[in-house]
Protein backbone atom coordinates (compact mmCIF):
# COMPACT_ATOMS: atom_id res chain seq x y z
CA UNK A 1 0.00 0.00 0.00
CA UNK A 2 1.43 3.47 -1.11
CA UNK A 3 2.10 5.82 1.84
CA UNK A 4 -1.07 8.03 0.35
CA UNK A 5 -3.83 5.40 0.46
CA UNK A 6 -2.31 4.48 4.05
CA UNK A 7 -3.05 8.33 5.04
CA UNK A 8 -6.11 8.06 3.07
CA UNK A 9 -7.36 5.44 5.03
CA UNK A 10 -5.71 5.91 8.28
CA UNK A 11 -7.24 9.09 8.73
CA UNK A 12 -11.11 7.63 7.61
CA UNK A 13 -10.97 5.00 10.47
CA UNK A 14 -10.08 7.36 13.03
CA UNK A 15 -12.57 9.87 12.15
CA UNK A 16 -15.28 7.33 12.14
CA UNK A 17 -13.94 5.92 15.67
CA UNK A 18 -13.59 9.79 16.77
CA UNK A 19 -17.66 10.49 15.54
CA UNK A 20 -18.91 7.39 16.26
CA UNK A 21 -21.04 8.32 18.93
CA UNK A 22 -22.90 10.79 17.32
CA UNK A 23 -23.97 7.61 14.81
CA UNK A 24 -24.75 5.04 18.20
CA UNK A 25 -26.83 8.34 19.69
CA UNK A 26 -28.63 8.58 16.45
CA UNK A 27 -29.49 4.97 16.98
CA UNK A 28 -31.18 6.00 20.18
CA UNK A 29 -28.54 3.80 22.79
CA UNK A 30 -28.64 4.14 26.16
CA UNK A 31 -25.01 6.77 27.62
CA UNK A 32 -23.59 3.58 28.80
CA UNK A 33 -24.13 1.64 25.50
CA UNK A 34 -22.93 4.15 23.86
CA UNK A 35 -19.45 4.63 25.58
CA UNK A 36 -19.12 0.87 25.40
CA UNK A 37 -19.73 0.55 22.01
CA UNK A 38 -17.30 4.09 21.07
CA UNK A 39 -14.49 1.89 22.97
CA UNK A 40 -15.23 -1.13 21.30
CA UNK A 41 -15.29 0.58 17.85
CA UNK A 42 -11.93 2.35 18.88
CA UNK A 43 -10.36 -1.10 19.67
CA UNK A 44 -11.57 -2.30 16.24
CA UNK A 45 -10.12 0.78 14.26
CA UNK A 46 -7.23 0.68 15.99
CA UNK A 47 -6.43 -3.17 15.03
CA UNK A 48 -7.48 -2.09 11.27
CA UNK A 49 -5.14 1.26 11.63
CA UNK A 50 -1.84 -2.13 12.89
CA UNK A 51 -2.86 -4.40 9.64
CA UNK A 52 -2.63 -0.85 7.18
CA UNK A 53 0.12 -0.43 8.32
CA UNK A 54 1.61 -3.92 8.03
CA UNK A 55 0.90 -3.58 4.38
CA UNK A 56 2.46 -0.41 3.65
CA UNK A 57 5.29 0.41 2.12
CA UNK A 58 8.08 2.52 4.19
CA UNK A 59 10.12 3.44 1.83
CA UNK A 60 11.27 7.02 2.19
CA UNK A 61 9.73 7.40 5.89
CA UNK A 62 10.97 7.72 9.35
CA UNK A 63 10.51 3.46 10.11
CA UNK A 64 13.31 2.87 7.79
CA UNK A 65 15.89 3.06 10.49
CA UNK A 66 14.51 1.28 13.24
CA UNK A 67 16.47 0.34 15.94
CA UNK A 68 16.69 -2.83 17.97
CA UNK A 69 13.07 -3.97 19.73
CA UNK A 70 15.37 -3.48 23.51
CA UNK A 71 16.10 0.41 22.73
CA UNK A 72 12.60 1.07 21.54
CA UNK A 73 11.02 -0.42 24.47
CA UNK A 74 13.47 1.12 26.64
CA UNK A 75 12.82 4.42 24.64
CA UNK A 76 9.49 4.27 25.31
CA UNK A 77 9.10 3.42 28.67
CA UNK A 78 12.00 6.35 29.71
CA UNK A 79 9.61 8.91 27.40
CA UNK A 80 6.85 8.17 29.45
CA UNK A 81 8.33 9.82 32.56
CA UNK A 82 9.66 12.64 30.54
CA UNK A 83 6.34 13.48 28.69
CA UNK A 84 4.67 13.52 32.08
CA UNK A 85 7.27 16.52 33.43
CA UNK A 86 6.92 17.81 29.39
CA UNK A 87 2.86 18.06 30.48
CA UNK A 88 3.69 19.43 34.06
CA UNK A 89 5.81 22.06 32.46
CA UNK A 90 3.89 23.48 30.01
CA UNK A 91 0.65 23.61 31.37
CA UNK A 92 2.60 26.01 34.31
CA UNK A 93 3.23 27.85 31.05
CA UNK A 94 0.15 28.23 29.63
CA UNK A 95 -1.44 28.70 33.34
CA UNK A 96 1.41 31.85 34.21
CA UNK A 97 1.12 33.47 30.67
CA UNK A 98 -1.52 32.07 28.88
CA UNK A 99 -3.85 32.12 31.69
CA UNK A 100 -5.27 28.76 31.07
CA UNK A 101 -7.29 26.93 33.84
CA UNK A 102 -5.12 23.96 35.19
CA UNK A 103 -7.34 21.06 34.99
CA UNK A 104 -8.04 19.45 31.50
CA UNK A 105 -11.62 19.42 30.44
CA UNK A 106 -11.13 16.74 27.93
CA UNK A 107 -9.40 14.83 30.73
CA UNK A 108 -11.98 15.16 33.06
CA UNK A 109 -14.79 13.99 30.47
CA UNK A 110 -12.55 10.85 29.58
CA UNK A 111 -12.17 10.51 33.57
CA UNK A 112 -16.42 10.97 33.66
CA UNK A 113 -16.52 8.21 31.25
CA UNK A 114 -14.85 5.70 32.79
CA UNK A 115 -16.40 5.84 35.68
CA UNK A 116 -19.83 4.99 34.26
CA UNK A 117 -18.49 2.68 31.96
CA UNK A 118 -15.24 1.01 32.97
CA UNK A 119 -14.08 -0.61 29.65
CA UNK A 120 -13.66 3.19 27.98
CA UNK A 121 -10.68 2.87 29.62
CA UNK A 122 -9.03 0.05 27.01
CA UNK A 123 -10.08 2.74 24.32
CA UNK A 124 -8.25 6.08 26.06
CA UNK A 125 -5.02 3.65 27.40
CA UNK A 126 -4.61 1.86 24.40
CA UNK A 127 -6.97 1.85 21.68
CA UNK A 128 -6.86 5.83 21.07
CA UNK A 129 -2.88 6.27 21.43
CA UNK A 130 -2.41 3.80 18.76
CA UNK A 131 -5.16 5.30 16.56
CA UNK A 132 -3.73 9.10 17.46
CA UNK A 133 0.58 7.75 16.78
CA UNK A 134 -0.60 5.86 13.63
CA UNK A 135 -2.51 8.90 11.96
CA UNK A 136 -0.03 11.89 13.23
CA UNK A 137 3.15 10.28 13.91
CA UNK A 138 3.38 7.63 10.81
CA UNK A 139 1.10 8.77 8.66
CA UNK A 140 0.91 12.41 8.64
CA UNK A 141 4.47 13.55 9.04
CA UNK A 142 5.57 11.35 6.25
CA UNK A 143 2.48 12.32 3.71
CA UNK A 144 3.35 16.06 4.42
CA UNK A 145 7.62 14.84 4.45
CA UNK A 146 6.75 14.42 0.86
CA UNK A 147 6.38 18.04 0.08
CA UNK A 148 7.62 19.86 3.06
CA UNK A 149 10.81 19.81 5.45
CA UNK A 150 10.25 16.90 8.19
CA UNK A 151 10.36 19.42 10.77
CA UNK A 152 7.39 21.51 9.36
CA UNK A 153 5.40 18.05 9.02
CA UNK A 154 5.56 17.37 12.70
CA UNK A 155 4.69 21.12 13.60
CA UNK A 156 1.79 20.23 11.28
CA UNK A 157 0.83 17.36 12.38
CA UNK A 158 1.15 17.97 16.16
CA UNK A 159 -1.17 21.24 15.70
CA UNK A 160 -3.56 19.30 14.41
CA UNK A 161 -2.88 16.92 17.09
CA UNK A 162 -3.19 19.53 19.92
CA UNK A 163 -6.49 21.40 18.00
CA UNK A 164 -8.76 17.54 17.78
CA UNK A 165 -7.81 17.19 21.32
CA UNK A 166 -10.41 20.40 21.62
CA UNK A 167 -10.13 22.17 25.44
CA UNK A 168 -7.86 24.97 24.51
CA UNK A 169 -4.48 23.44 26.16
CA UNK A 170 -2.74 23.69 22.58
CA UNK A 171 0.92 24.14 23.89
CA UNK A 172 0.28 21.19 26.22
CA UNK A 173 -0.89 19.00 23.00
CA UNK A 174 1.50 20.12 20.72
CA UNK A 175 4.52 19.82 22.71
CA UNK A 176 3.69 16.70 23.35
CA UNK A 177 2.93 15.32 20.12
CA UNK A 178 6.47 17.17 18.79
CA UNK A 179 7.92 15.16 21.55
CA UNK A 180 6.49 12.27 20.51
CA UNK A 181 7.91 13.09 16.88
CA UNK A 182 10.93 13.01 18.31
CA UNK A 183 10.99 9.32 19.96
CA UNK A 184 9.35 8.06 16.46
CA UNK A 185 12.96 9.96 14.99
CA UNK A 186 15.22 8.64 17.53
CA UNK A 187 14.82 5.06 17.25
CA UNK A 188 12.44 5.11 13.66
CA UNK A 189 9.72 2.77 14.95
CA UNK A 190 6.23 3.83 16.07
CA UNK A 191 6.38 1.24 18.93
CA UNK A 192 8.68 3.77 20.88
CA UNK A 193 5.61 6.51 20.61
CA UNK A 194 3.26 4.21 21.04
CA UNK A 195 4.26 3.33 24.33
CA UNK A 196 5.18 6.21 25.64
CA UNK A 197 1.66 7.43 24.70
CA UNK A 198 -0.65 4.98 26.43
CA UNK A 199 1.55 4.44 29.38
CA UNK A 200 1.39 8.72 29.96
CA UNK A 201 -2.14 8.43 29.32
CA UNK A 202 -2.33 5.58 31.31
CA UNK A 203 -0.96 7.52 34.50
CA UNK A 204 -3.37 10.38 33.80
CA UNK A 205 -5.72 8.25 34.36
CA UNK A 206 -4.94 6.46 37.21
CA UNK A 207 -4.20 9.70 38.76
CA UNK A 208 -7.48 11.25 38.07
CA UNK A 209 -9.50 8.49 39.19
CA UNK A 210 -7.70 7.30 42.40
CA UNK A 211 -5.48 10.53 43.70
CA UNK A 212 -7.08 13.56 42.08
CA UNK A 213 -10.75 14.44 43.67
Amino acid sequence: MSLSKNTLWTTFFFLLALTSPVLFKAMSFSASQITNLTAMMYIISAVILIFINSKTNKNNTLSNHSETTQKVILVGISGIFISWFLQAILALIEIQLLNQPMGSQNTQEITNLIKSAPFFILAVTIAGPIMEEFVFRFSLINFLNQKLNIWLSAIISSLIFAILHGDGHYLVYTGLGFFFFLLYRKTGSLLTSIITHAGMNTLVIVAQLFFIK
